[in-house]
């Protein structure tokens, strides 16, 4: 044998080899597990850096959020940013209004750095103290004082540490396979052999641990111990197959069908119940809160609480029914052979109230129920897809109306159907030129004269009988409001430019939904286009309703804040209804407050309500506009009341801009 063919068959070096790898990954673990309590150390460190940085300026931030004073705050935040590793620093008031911020110049990191950082200390590393103030015995948070460090000195020195570790256990790993491969004295080459043929006669798809051939001079040392391991995992392998083929019908949590299998289930039903003409009803389950269960107690309590739903259904059902998960917390029952309804509510009923009693887990009670959606072959549907579809739809039914279950119906399909064609349609819409806006005009309620008018969309082609209101709710929920609102914005400014050429000029009010206040370059955009259509920003009016301004008051805030710094009019539309605060109105940059019609030609005017409304806005220099305004008595009513605007039929109902150039701007001047 030549000394090639020795390494090659050597069982020495492979040994070596092996012990090589078995060091290096030791060496790696043991490294590892050191470098991450050295990194933990680091960490721990930085962390208490911070809240002694935090410590030292709480007195002074305190002070400066409570009396709100920018120099001392300003002074605070940028005497921390000095120390060496503070990044950034922010206070903020009692609202999370930003009082003061500083931030040093970000340096570009270097790739290992920037690794490092990323993957191991974190990119952040943040401190935050609550700043209180004690105000007649008791304690009053005035703002939050925070800080973040800069990760960059700890990964350098962490790759420092590193290095020499990762060094130092390499080469004892390089020097304990050396070790071995010297005292490695003789090789099995031989029996391996012998035990390598036999075992590549095996069949990985059916084995049997009878192929191996038998070692007898080898019977008691390692080789022989080696065969009955390998043959012991051809056991292991022939239970793991075992195992698979489970896996591929049931559910790995819960031990019941899994979704492959219980659609499975359900179409051999179909045909069984086709052929003896008979019924199937599918349960699709959706328990309820699972979501707030799984999130305030953690997932454990959420898996055991799926498994003991499973174990429920189970033990309610008959042994010819079928239970399988869905996935997540969405089960889907099977039953075969109740024709008659009443046999059916009555499961049904059983797996309401079985679902619905109380569940003892994590040493608490816990109470939910499950909602539950019913199709029944051949009424709802004739295949597997259709009736879990319709099953699903009537599930999400039940959870809607506040019951526990509920039955398929074909309007449910329809109403499914008829909001799918809207939203296609919405998202080419604007596109397709199916877009017009009316003027409703708003005049002064001293003079009568026209002040102004709000631009109101319209859709000339919209494929199903829907509001104004419906199909915008829909553009809000699938995200075509964005284009739909970019539409309103630039159709409102030519017009504006144009009647301000022709006629001097009046106010256009246009709404704002959520989505458009949530983009980051909404501002932008605004200016953008006025600037592009030359418009003078005085003339255009941003309507924005409570609701949208409270879902992101900073950033709300911060948006209208720099959109009436350049000119444009804010006004909350819908006021009254929803539930901004005083404290909070004193403080957003609004011009005028549009006093919802539900005040002024509702069921139930509130009279005390709109002097509460036109007091409040006088006392804060606002402007008022009262919308819904339908009959002479309620215009009487709101001059008296001392109301700025007015808006609404007896004035005018949306009119196309000729119509209002025609009735309201020809005699303007």
């Amino acid at each position: 044998m030549s000394i090639i063919d020795y390494l090659r068959k050597s069982l020495a070096l492979t040994q070596a080899i092996i012990a090589l790898v078995l060091s290096i990954l030791i060496a790696l673990l043991v490294s590892g597990y050191s470098l991450s309590l050295h990194l933990s150390d680091q960490r721990d460190e930085a962390f208490s850096l911070a809240q002694e940085i935090l410590t030292a300026a709480e007195g002074g931030a305190t002070n400066a959020a409570w009396t709100l004073d920018p120099v001392l705050a300003e002074q605070i935040v940028a005497s921390m940013t000095a120390l060496g590793m503070v990044q950034d620093a922010v206070l903020t008031g009692e609202t999370g209004n930003i009082i003061a911020a500083d931030r040093k110049p970000v340096q570009e990191k270097k790739y290992l750095i920037a690794w490092v950082t990323s993957n191991f200390i974190g990119d952040e590393i943040l401190g935050e103290r609550k700043l209180y103030i004690e105000l007649n015995n008791e304690m009053r948070q005035v703002g939050v004082l925070s800080i973040k460090l800069n990760p960059t000195p700890l990964a350098q020195q962490f790759l420092t540490f590193a290095g020499s570790v990762i060094i130092t256990g390499l080469l004892q790993a390089v020097t304990i396979a050396l070790v071995l491969l010297w005292l490695s004295s003789w090789l099995l080459t031989s029996p391996l052999r012998r035990v390598t043929r036999s075992i590549s006669k095996i069949d990985p798809e059916n084995p049997d641990p009878r192929t191996l051939e038998s070692l007898t001079i080898h019977a008691t040392n390692e080789m022989g111990q080696l065969v009955n391991h390998i043959q012991q995992m051809l056991k292991g392998l022939i239970s793991a197959q075992e195992q698979l083929r489970n896996l591929a019908t049931r559910d790995p949590l819960t031990n019941i069908l899994n979704r492959t299998l219980i659609a499975d289930r359900l179409s051999q039903a179909i045909i069984t119940a086709k052929r003896n003409h008979s019924k199937v009803a599918v349960l699709f389950i959706d328990m309820d809160r699972f979501k707030t269960i799984n999130d305030s107690l953690g997932h454990d309590v959420g898996d055991t609480l799926l498994i003991e739903v499973a174990h429920r259904l189970l033990k309610t059902l008959r042994s010819n029914d079928a239970v399988g998960r869905l996935g997540g917390d969405e089960f889907l029952v099977v039953i075969e052979g109740n024709n008659e309804l009443s046999e059916l509510m009555y499961v049904v009923q059983r797996i309401d109230e079985t679902l619905t009693l109380p569940y003892f887990l994590a040493d608490r009670e816990i109470r939910t129920s499950g909602s539950i959606g019913i199709s029944i072959y051949p009424e709802n549907g004739a295949d597997t897809n259709q009736l879990m579809r319709c099953a699903d739809l009537a599930m999400y039914k039940a959870k809607a109306s506040g019951k526990h279950w509920h039955f398929y119906a074909k309007e449910m399909s329809d109403k499914v159907e008829a909001r799918l064609n809207i939203e296609a349609a919405l998202n080419y819409a604007v596109e397709r030129e199916e877009f017009h806006l009316n003027y409703q005009p708003k005049i002064n309620s001293e003079t009568g004269k026209l002040v102004g008018c709000e631009a109101l969309i319209r859709w000339n082609n919209n494929p199903e009988d829907i509001s104004v209101e419906g199909f915008i709710k829909i553009a809000e929920e699938n995200g075509s409001i964005i284009a739909i609102g970019n539409w309103v914005l630039e159709t409102a400014c030519q017009q504006i430019k144009r009647w301000e050429k022709e006629y001097g000029g009046i106010s256009v009010a246009i709404n704002v939904s959520a989505r458009q206040m949530q983009e980051d370059n909404y501002v932008e955009h605004v200016l953008s286009v006025i600037k592009k259509h030359d418009v003078n920003p005085k003339l255009l009016e941003l309507e924005i309703t409570e609701t949208v301004l409270m879902k992101a008051l900073d950033k709300s805030f911060i948006a209208l804040k720099k959109l009436r710094q350049h000119g444009i009019n804010i006004s909350i539309d819908d006021f009254g209804t929803g539930y901004c605060s005083l404290s909070y109105l004193s403080r957003l940059p609004v011009d005028i407050l549009k006093i919802d019609r539900s005040f002024v030609s509702g069921e139930q005017p509130s009279t005390a309500v709109l002097e509460m409304i036109v007091a409040m806005a006088k006392a804060l220099g606002l402007k008022t506009i009262a919308e819904g305004v339908e009959t002479q008595e309620q215009k009487d009513w709101l001059i008296q009341e001392g109301c700025d605007y007015l808006q609404g039929y007896l004035i005018s109902k949306p009119i196309s801009s000729k119509e209002l150039e025609e009735k309201f701007l020809v005699n303007l001047n």
